[in-house]
C-alpha cells in the first residue's frame, strides 16, 4: 500500500513538469502553424493552452493571439469578441487591455453591427479618459453614427454636434459635418427647418472641401443637389448633379436623377 502510494505521488509530481512542457509545446506548435498561415489549426492550439493554463502568462498570450487571429484572419467576429472580453476579465491591468477595448469596439461597430452595444461600449471608453484625442473623436463619431443607424436621429445630431464642438481639429470633423447634414436631410418635411439646415451644411462643406478632399466634395455636392430637389428647386438640383457626373462613383445614379428631374421640370412648366 505504501509502495503504491509512493508510485502515485511520483506520477503526480512528475506530471506537473510534463503538463507544463506539454502546454509550452502546444504554444510553440500554435506559433509555428500561425507562421505557416494555418490559422484555424493555430487557433485550436492556442485554445488548448488557454483551457489548460487560463491565468498564466502563456495562457493570456494565447488568448490574445487567438482573439486577434479570429478577428483578422478567420472572420470569426463573435468568437473574437468573446476572447477579447475574456482577456479583459483576466488581464484588466495588462498593457494590452486598452487595445482589447479598441478591438471590442471595432467588432461591435464594424463587424457585427451591434450598434446599441457599440454606443454603450464607446461611452464607457470616453468616461475612462485613457485614450488619445483622435481616438476619442472616433468614439464620438461612432456613437453618433450608431444612433443614426438605429434611427435615433435627434441623439445622432446631438453627438455629431458634440463632436464638432469638442474635436473641431480632428480629421473626422468634416465627416461629422457631412453626416450631421444627413441627419437634417433625414428629418425632411417633419421639421420645417430641416432641409434649409441640411442645404446650408452641405454647401459649407462642399466649399471647404473643394481643394482638400475631392471625394467628400463630390459627396457634399450630391447632398446639396438632393436637398434642393426635395425643396422643389429642380433646375438648380439638376445643374449640380450634372456638374459631378464624371466624378461620382456611380455615374448611372446621376443620369437617373437628372432624367427624373427633367421630367419634373417639364411638368412644373406646364
Amino acid at each position: 500500500m505504501v509502495a503504491r502510494f509512493a508510485i502515485a505521488l511520483f506520477i503526480v509530481t512528475g506530471s506537473a513538469c510534463t503538463v507544463q512542457s506539454s502546454i509550452s509545446n502546444h504554444y510553440l506548435t500554435a506559433e509555428k502553424l500561425w507562421t505557416e498561415k494555418n490559422y484555424l489549426a493555430a487557433v485550436s492550439e492556442f485554445d488548448f493552452v488557454v483551457k489548460e493554463a487560463p491565468n498564466s502568462a502563456i495562457g493570456l498570450q494565447s488568448l490574445w493571439r487567438a482573439a486577434m487571429t479570429r478577428e483578422l484572419f478567420l472572420g470569426q467576429s463573435q468568437e473574437a469578441l468573446k476572447n477579447f472580453e475574456l482577456f479583459l476579465e483576466r488581464a484588466a491591468g495588462s498593457d494590452l487591455a486598452p487595445q482589447a477595448q479598441l478591438e471590442i469596439g471595432e467588432i461591435l461597430f464594424s463587424k457585427l453591427a451591434q450598434y446599441q452595444r457599440a454606443i454603450e461600449h464607446y461611452q464607457k471608453l470616453l468616461e475612462q479618459r485613457k485614450f488619445s484625442h483622435d481616438e476619442e473623436s472616433k468614439f464620438v463619431y461612432r456613437i453618433a453614427r450608431s444612433h443614426f443607424l438605429l434611427n435615433q436621429i435627434r441623439k445622432s445630431q446631438e453627438w455629431y454636434e458634440r463632436g464638432l464642438k469638442d474635436y473641431a481639429a480632428s480629421s473626422l470633423a468634416p465627416k461629422m459635418k457631412y453626416d450631421l447634414a444627413h441627419t437634417w436631410y433625414a428629418f425632411g418635411e417633419a421639421d420645417k427647418s430641416a432641409y434649409p439646415r441640411a442645404l446650408k451644411a452641405f454647401q459649407e462643406l462642399s466649399a471647404s472641401m473643394k481643394t482638400v478632399d475631392h471625394r467628400l466634395y463630390v459627396q457634399s455636392i450630391f447632398g446639396e443637389a438632393a436637398t434642393l430637389e426635395e425643396m422643389d428647386e429642380f433646375e438648380k438640383a439638376s445643374a449640380l448633379f450634372e456638374s459631378i457626373e464624371s466624378d461620382y462613383p456611380a455615374p448611372n445614379v446621376i443620369k437617373v436623377r437628372v432624367l427624373r428631374l427633367s421630367e419634373r421640370i417639364r411638368k412644373k412648366r406646364k
